[in-house]
């Protein structure tokens, strides 16, 4: 086996943040990415690695000497091709970054992203290899999506204000992978990943103003204007579960996860931790 631990989608947040975990834990780190040339990556990490998810054949050299490897889901991706060359080339264990969205003991999963999310840990159940799968609720990042608006001076559209999430800080999602990653043996095989408190869209925007001081109004929109106003920037499958899950959150629905503390021994990292670190994106233009 390998020395070294391999990280896909290196230069996606929660891979960013596993990374640096990793790199600060003294871990060999290998970095995966499409596209060759400057990675703006941490420091610390041990070497870059060019391969596509999506063209598992092509993967044997970036997989070779590793022991470990923290696997996103992207589209088009054959997650059992992927593991399967992975063994080949002597990986022992694999942690997936899954989908809070995926149901257990459904016959059906509720939307497409979810159902990805499932056939990719289903794979990696099958794969023979140690694995543990995270299912991080609902990334703090998703709040970037106002930061236009704020930097204007402009109320966020919002189609359901009072819809909650308890929003999970990428930090913490990298930090925990990069525990499951290290272990002597895996610990968990699932863990759901939450922030450590349930809050309304609006209620977020309330902290980032009191961060940032921006102006960080809001006014409601009717869903469909806010699935067109989207729709340029987000897939739209990715806006029409978003909008589906938008209308059923309400806070009887919402749990809170123990798994960042037991994991980390320490408290998840609050919403207004995560926007403190973030207030340059809030910040109105011109400050």
């Amino acid at each position: 086996m390998g020395d070294e631990i391999l990280v896909t989608g290196a230069r996606g947040a929660v891979g960013r943040a596993a990374l640096h975990a990793l790199a600060e834990r003294g871990a060999r780190v290998r970095a995966l990415t499409r596209r060759p040339g400057p990675t703006g990556l941490p420091e610390g990490v041990a070497s870059v690695a060019v391969g596509d998810l999506t063209r598992p054949a092509g993967l044997a050299p970036a997989l070779r000497g590793v022991s470990a490897l923290l696997l996103m889901v992207v589209a088009d991706e054959d997650v059992a091709a992927v593991l399967a060359e992975a063994r080949v080339q002597g990986v022992g264990r694999v942690v997936l970054i899954s989908s809070g969205g995926v149901h257990d003991g459904v016959p059906e999963q509720p939307d497409p992203l979810a159902a990805r999310h499932a056939r990719a840990e289903a794979a990696v159940r099958a794969s023979g290899l140690e694995w543990v799968v995270l299912r991080p609720r609902w990334l703090a990042r998703n709040a970037l999506w106002w930061s236009g608006a704020l930097r204007s001076g402009r109320p966020v559209r919002l189609a359901y204000p009072e819809a909650v999430t308890a929003p999970v800080d990428e930090r913490d999602v990298g930090e925990v992978a990069a525990v499951e990653l290290l272990a002597d043996q895996p610990g968990a095989r699932l863990r759901v990943l939450t922030g450590p408190q349930i809050l309304t869209q609006a209620q977020q925007l309330a902290v980032i103003g009191e961060v940032t001081g921006a102006v960080a109004g809001w006014e409601r929109i009717a869903a469909r204007e806010w699935r067109r106003e989207l729709q340029d920037h987000v897939p739209v499958e990715v806006l029409d579960v978003l909008l589906t899950q938008q209308a059923e959150l309400t806070a009887d629905r919402i749990e809170i996860s123990p798994e960042t503390e037991r994991v980390l021994g320490r408290p998840a990292s609050p919403f207004r931790e995560w926007a403190r670190r973030h207030r340059g994106a809030f910040a109105p233009d011109g400050h």
